[in-house]
């Protein structure tokens, strides 16, 4: 079990590789494809915002300013 764990944590790119593969193989064969798809992006997404979160990047701030500047170039036109 030692050697097993400390496989993995010297070779992280690979387990995880090796696990999303996995997850991702079993998930198409369950649910299909793109119920398999719509679930990666949103984990995706997650991970994203999850990720500004840990940075510290307010999504408010940054959906306000989206929202802003589609306002403006719409006016522009």
């Amino acid at each position: 079990m030692n050697e097993l764990l400390k496989y993995i944590l010297i070779n992280s790119g690979k387990s995880l590789g090796i696990f999303l593969g996995f997850t991702i193989g079993l998930m198409i064969v369950l649910l299909g494809f793109l119920q398999a798809l719509f679930i990666a992006a949103l984990v995706v997404l997650g991970f994203i915002l999850g990720k500004w979160h840990d940075e510290g990047v307010s999504v408010r701030r940054l959906l306000k300013k989206m929202i802003d500047t589609v306002k403006e170039n719409r006016w522009r036109e």
